[in-house]
């Protein structure tokens, strides 16, 4: 029976279930020393000087190190998806003439003891500040008499993307809308936070560092340019990491400060940050406006739609602050066929944290804003919800389908693969639509406020440009697999195995997968934007394919037949007809090892074999969420009742990993439908920078819940395989918001923004009345 496509239990879960894992804080070195960052207290300030003599002083003390003490002509951090036009309003590595946002890294201290220690000497560092004023919202910061965050202008770039004839086709259309609609700032908080551990290894002359980090690879090719060192001289290791969900995809500048602190400290040191830090430091997501106006005739299908979305990207521009821009337009249309359209997104510099993309970037923005469209639409026409979106949707014989916009990060938008009406067919009948529609009325003549609403979206996922796939198999048997592909809790041991199973027939229990070691596997990418499967899991098919190759060939001399007439089934080379006739792989294996001559033809002394796969263009999954809701019209308090989502991820390695991909990004999805949401005051001070008073889902916010899988296989790999990992998150919050409208439409009030939290709620309803 094959392993791929079957619901295993996870490789990883025993030990992690056991305590038997080894995140960044159970890694202990002799003779470690600790460190806290000394960050900025203001939003917008000139940095005066530095007094760090008093806590110098101290005999714990082994380094301060403020931005004086960096080399000579050190570059910010680079941001790699930057237009031409793009201002270069990047982040330094310490701050130097001036802080930009409350939490912006100032001084590195290097105590010995514990963070305990480390943070109260850090108090004695004095920087002399000289406040500025400060900006915090995007609205402000494009008014004529804004402080400047940087110069010139708090405007960094301006997207733009057109189709066809937006303002002739809107000057025609029988009926249009106008409608500002908008997306709070939140941030990804995973279950561990950011930490680092490095050790400066003197006669090596290299340096290791351990971290909590997606991109092991590309935090090390950071280092070497940072720290003037050769390739070979770091190593960067991603142990267990605790959740990440883009908030660890970048190198950050405290792992740069830290890897040049190493040398000189000669000592491992220990930087994690706290929670309040991670509120601080750590990139947020998700803040966007868009302002649009729509065309539409009178069955409710959209002619024409102009968008100008605004994003508040914070002080600095980050490894990949464009994408959420970008996606947030480009995607906007979704499943739906709209010919015209004109599309602008303008972003903007406040003196908050930065942005970056997390969990479902962009495309959350997009699905939000146009299902809203849809829904204000179809009560404008008087169609069920459902309906109007089948009469704008794309039908299945429309694929491969170019788009028309791309960008310099990502290329051409080109949707794969699909059948959206039957999707949005499936979720329908599952979540019983009719029949609520009974249900809902009902409850409204006796007092109660019932709603249902539908979230739809298409998602770019397995963006290249490669990852790496490497197979071993040992004279023992056991196969060593490793990947660029890096962990945060995907299940990359399991769904790996599964793909190696399948192509060379092993045992499941008998394959290893390595990752997250920049010494073990000599090059890769990461875990980002849904791409560990369609990506590093077609590398991992190739190499095991060029493996299977390789053992037949070795295997025609051990059994004295012609490659043709082999087969490899269930881990054993056999003739084909005459299964008696055969050797395991393990004895191929060993055939090849060092200390015998070779078989002719064969001039390798290892069964070994990499691949590193460079996707043609990106696969697009896409799905269809149905929620639905009880408001209480008296508190604004909305209560889930069942979130049914039907997806489809391509071929499935495993569904019921998906299915916990599902569910976890409707978690995700539903903090920030309801809850989640960073505060500022108008100065840019931080309000919410705790679990208290910044709320994330508990199992008291989660409702019954449906998963079904569509597959429609993409034709851009061998297995068919799409990113399964974000969209839960995406449809998540348009479905739920769309409900909120929908138990509230009869009272007239306006959902146009999430969180919809109780008093967001009670608002609209006091506007409506």
């Amino acid at each position: 029976m094959s392993l791929f496509g079957a619901s295993i239990r996870r490789k990883e879960d025993p030990r992690l279930l056991r305590g038997d894992g080894r995140y960044l804080s159970d890694i202990k070195l002799h003779d470690l020393v600790h460190a806290v960052f000394v960050r900025s207290l203001h939003a917008h300030a000139l940095i005066r000087g530095i007094d760090s003599s008093a806590a110098a002083a101290d005999p714990r003390v082994v380094s301060v190190i403020t931005a004086d003490d960096l080399p000579a002509g050190l570059p910010p951090l680079p941001c790699i998806d930057a237009e031409e036009t793009t201002k270069p309003f990047n982040q330094p590595i310490l701050a130097t003439e001036k802080v930009r946002f409350v939490g912006e890294p100032v001084a590195l201290l290097v105590v010995e003891g514990d963070r305990y220690i480390a943070e109260d000497i850090a108090g004695l560092i004095d920087v002399d500040y000289e406040p500025l004023p400060a900006v915090s919202t995007a609205t402000a910061a494009v008014a004529s008499d804004a402080p400047l965050v940087h110069y010139e202008s708090n405007v960094v770039d301006v997207l733009e993307y057109s189709l066809g004839d937006a303002d002739s086709a809107l000057a025609a259309a029988p009926h249009t809308l106008s409608e500002r609609f908008a997306t709070q700032r939140y941030a990804g908080t995973p279950l561990e936070t950011r930490g680092v551990i490095v050790e400066w290894d003197e006669p090596r002359q290299g340096l290791t560092m351990w971290s909590s980090t997606q991109v092991p690879h590309s935090l090390k090719a950071t280092l070497v340019g940072y720290l003037g060192l050769p390739e070979n001289a770091v190593r960067v290791i991603a142990p267990d990491v605790g959740g990440a969900f883009g908030v660890k995809l970048q190198p950050y500048p405290e792992e740069i400060v830290l890897g040049l602190a190493a040398r000189s400290v000669g000592r491992p040191i220990k930087w994690v940050e706290d929670r309040y830090e991670h509120f601080l430091a750590s990139t947020h997501g998700r803040e966007q406006y868009h302002d649009v106006d729509v065309g539409y005739d009178d069955d409710g299908r959209i002619l024409a739609i102009r968008d100008h979305a605004v994003t508040n990207t914070g002080a600095y521009l980050q490894r990949l602050t464009l994408v959420e821009p970008f996606i947030g337009v480009s995607m906007l249309s979704g499943p739906y066929v709209i010919e015209h359209q004109q599309l602008l997104s303008t972003v903007v510099m406040t003196n908050t944290t930065p942005l970056n993309p997390f969990r479902g970037v962009g495309h959350v923005q997009a699905a939000f804003t146009m299902e809203r469209i849809i829904d204000v639409v179809a009560a404008a026409v008087g169609i069920d919800p459902g309906e109007v979106r089948k009469r704008n949707m794309f039908s299945k014989d429309v694929f491969p389908l170019h788009r028309g916009i791309g960008n310099v990060l990502a290329g051409d938008i080109i949707y794969d693969s699909g059948d959206y009406q039957e999707c949005l067919s499936r979720a329908l009948a599952a979540a019983e639509w009719d029949e609520f529609r009974g249900e809902q009325k009902r409850a409204r003549a006796e007092g109660r406020y019932l709603g249902i609403g539908i979230g739809c979206f298409v998602e770019e996922t397995g963006l290249g440009p490669y990852e790496s796939g490497r197979v071993r198999v040992e004279p023992s048997g056991q196969v060593i697999v490793f990947t660029g592909a890096c962990s945060s809790g995907q299940g990359h041991d399991t769904v790996l195995a599964q793909i190696t199973a399948d192509e060379l027939g092993v045992e499941f229990d008998d394959i290893v997968v390595v990752h997250g070691d920049t010494d073990l596997v000599a090059s890769g990418v990461g875990t980002y934007a849904s791409r560990s499967a369609p990506i590093g899991g077609t590398a991992v098919r190739h190499a095991a394919g060029s493996i299977k190759e390789q053992a037949i060939k070795i295997a025609a001399e051990m059994l004295e037949a012609s490659p043709q007439d082999l087969e490899l089934e269930d881990g054993e080379v056999r003739v084909k007809g005459s299964p008696a006739s055969s050797v395991s792989l393990a004895q191929v294996a060993g055939r090849v090892a060092p200390g015998q001559p070779l078989p002719e033809g064969v001039d390798s002394y290892t069964l070994d074999a990499t691949d590193v796969y460079h996707p043609p263009t990106n696969t697009f999954s896409y799905g269809c969420h149905v929620a639905t809701v009880e408001v209480d019209i008296e508190t604004g308090v909305v209560t889930l009742i069942r979130h049914v989502v039907v997806n489809d991820s391509g071929t499935l390695i495993n569904p019921l990993l998906v299915d916990g991909q599902v569910q976890g990004g409707v978690a995700l999805g539903i903090g920030g439908a309801l809850l989640e949401e960073i505060a500022y005051s108008d100065d840019g001070q931080p309000l919410n920078a705790n679990f208290m008073d910044y709320l994330v889902p508990a199992i008291g916010n989660m409702p019954e819940m449906v998963v079904e899988h569509m597959v429609v296989p993409t034709p851009l790999n061998a297995d068919g395989m799409k990113g399964a990992g974000e969209g839960g998150a995406v449809g998540a919050p348009a479905a739920i918001a769309n409900a909120v409208a929908d138990a509230l439409l009869p009272l007239g009030a306006k959902i146009t923004e999430t969180p919809l939290g109780p008093e967001t709620v009670y608002r609209a309803l006091q506007n409506a009345s």
